[in-house]
């Protein structure tokens, strides 16, 4: 299926490049970049811990029941500001696994600029809750993750284990994915990203759910914190395809946005979702198949508030954190055997109007759609670098 290869394989091309350690030089001087501050006005403070669903098995034929690695990003409470530790831009355990892909000896530090715990804002937030790209992680997502926490939203990144090429659990243990690493990933047909979207629906109901069970609970860290009543979903590549599949099935996500996201299976061409739905597609990643690809028939479809936007000059990898890290190592490190490759796979954008331009665009959506009624159902425009999808792009084949 001509828009299967096309999603795993370009996903698969950026994630060769996607990390900021991935550069080798035995005995060089350490490289430092850093992920763009934060836009908002609120310090950010983030947790990550392990949650296991004891109601399924661990799936993928593997033995024990299903184990995930969540991170949530929220405001943190004023007096928290003072005491803040800079929080890793990702899990030891996963960055070694990179590393070990390709014998990356230079290190490498990535300033994320928040803070590794803290309290949560004393009020109940709106949450967001993001799924990654097939065989990606949640930590290169940093720079948007971090940013709509800081605009006072709540957000839950969940990995989907045995799916992303690396989760790194309490206590050291560390579990490779299934699909390949980003240098080989495995061929795969559309009914294994039907099952792949299954699975990735169930990982969200289920951290949802024990996130609202934590938040109604006094004395936990999240009591009080998480309005069930405003509570969205979305997600990149495969993850923005999960996004739109989960709101139509489970009625706690009132809104949903896929970004640059195929979908696949049946259901595209006969679900009805009258759900605030946000299409945002990066015009040389899907905005260029949009008519094929049955996220067009989705939208179509669509009987409640939809809006298809397009980041000009983006590709689809423009949404990872590889849009504005990979700049800052080809500036500092030339040698770097991506240096001159990495603008096919962002794009020609200007980095800091392409991060500014999807920070504004998730959160305007969500803002506008999230609202304590009245106001649900709002239709926003899109911020500068968004513009609406033509019609030949909506014209579906």
């Amino acid at each position: 299926m001509r828009e299967t290869r096309w999603h795993a394989g370009l996903v698969l091309l950026g994630l060769i490049v996607l990390m900021p350690a991935w550069v080798s030089q035995a005995g060089a001087d350490e490289l430092r970049v850093n992920v763009p501050e934060v836009s908002g006005s609120k310090q950010v403070g983030t947790r990550s811990f392990q949650l296991v669903d004891r109601s399924r098995s661990a799936g993928f034929d593997q033995s024990g029941k299903r184990r995930l690695m969540v991170q949530v990003y929220y405001p943190l409470a004023d007096r928290s500001q003072t005491r803040c530790r800079q929080a890793p831009y990702m899990a030891s355990a996963t960055e070694r696994s990179l590393l070990g892909f390709i014998a990356i000896d230079r290190p490498v530090t990535v300033d994320t600029g928040v803070c590794a715990g803290g309290k949560v804002r004393g009020r109940a937030l709106p949450l967001l809750v993001f799924s990654h790209a097939y065989t990606a992680s949640r930590g290169v997502y940093s720079s948007l993750l971090f940013d709509l926490a800081s605009r006072g939203f709540m957000v839950a990144s969940v990995d989907h284990t045995y799916d992303s090429f690396n989760v790194a659990f309490p206590g050291g243990k560390s579990v490779d994915g299934l699909f390949g690493s980003p240098l080989s990933s495995k061929p795969i047909t559309e009914p294994e990203l039907v099952s792949l979207v299954q699975m990735r629906v169930r990982d969200l109901r289920f951290v949802t759910t024990r996130l609202l069970r934590e938040s109604s609970r006094k004395r936990s860290w999240l009591g009080g914190r998480i309005d069930r009543g405003r509570i969205g979903v979305f997600g990149h590549s495969l993850g923005g395809a999960t996004a739109a599949r989960v709101a139509t099935v489970d009625r706690r996500f009132r809104s949903s946005a896929d970004v640059d996201g195929s979908l696949f299976g049946e259901w595209p061409l006969t679900v009805r979702t009258h759900k605030p739905f946000l299409l945002l597609v990066a015009e040389g990643g899907l905005g260029q198949v949009l008519p094929q690809d049955k996220a067009c028939d989705f939208f179509a479809g669509a009987t409640g508030p939809k809006m298809a936007w397009q980041l000009d000059g983006a590709k689809h990898l423009s949404f990872s954190d590889f849009q504005s890290l990979a700049p800052q190592l080809a500036e500092s490190y030339p040698e770097w055997p991506f240096a001159s490759l990495y603008p096919a796979i962002i794009g020609d954008l200007e980095p800091a109007a392409s991060i500014r331009s999807q920070r504004e665009g998730i959160a305007r959506f969500f803002r506008a759609t999230l609202k304590p009624a009245p106001g649900v159902g709002e239709r926003p425009d899109p911020p500068s670098g968004i513009t609406p999808a033509s019609g030949g792009q909506l014209t579906c084949r």
